[in-house]
């Protein structure tokens, strides 16, 4: 029924008439299960609206992340998406590489390189998930291995050649060897609303990475 319930968050009268709540959730490491219940609810005077509550489970998690508050306006609109930035690390293989050198302007090599995974993720990968973006670091460690999904290899490789630094990689780790990573079935459900900002770019909605997502309706 998760398809039921898309279907209904998605409409134009969905949108003007009721709000989405989250009313509770809980998370079970121990089988990487997530649920959560959300309710339906009027926000029009003029078109009657039936409460409703729905039960959320989502199995073999990874992540989730942004559900802090109990009104989840204006991110009412859920999407199962199946090729997505946050999805690169479970679907891509891995590569390690070795970045040598310091940069001589400490500055615009990080914003460049934050333009680059901007451009390539949507912001949903920020700089630091790779690089130290402090000039002590810099200045202390001349030498690092990062590990990045593949499609992220051209465009960081460009801004460390700019800069003037040896970009190498030496590994590509691929299928059962990435371990936990290595995660083909996982999904992402969104909880947007393209008429604030497209999913591919991060503008605070909140998601949860699975590989199943089911709903049922328990009021």
């Amino acid at each position: 029924m998760i398809q039921k319930l898309i279907d209904r968050t998605n409409t134009t009268e969905f949108y003007q008439d009721s709000d989405l709540k989250l009313e509770s959730y809980s998370y079970n490491p121990s089988n990487n299960t997530l649920e959560m219940i959300l309710s339906i609810n009027q926000i029009s005077y003029d078109v009657p609206i039936e409460y409703e509550e729905w039960k959320l489970t989502c199995r073999n998690t990874e992540s989730f992340n942004g559900f802090f508050y109990e009104l989840m306006l204006p991110y009412v609109k859920l999407k199962i998406l199946d090729n997505h930035p946050l999805l690169f690390k479970f679907h891509e293989s891995e590569l390690e590489c070795e970045i040598k050198g310091k940069p001589e302007n400490l500055n615009e090599f990080i914003g460049e390189i934050s333009n680059a995974l901007e451009k390539e993720t949507g912001n949903w990968i920020t700089v630091n998930e790779y690089f130290w973006n402090s000039e002590e670091q810099f200045r202390l460690y001349s030498h690092r291995i990062i590990s990045i999904p593949k499609s992220l290899e051209k465009s960081i490789k460009q801004v460390c050649e700019k800069h003037k630094l040896s970009f190498i990689v030496k590994n590509e780790i691929i299928g059962d060897d990435k371990g936990y990573a290595d995660k083909p079935k996982a999904k992402v459900l969104i909880f947007g609303n393209e008429d604030v900002s497209p999913n591919d770019f991060f503008l605070n909605q909140s998601y949860i990475i699975a590989e199943e997502f089911i709903a049922e309706r328990i009021k």
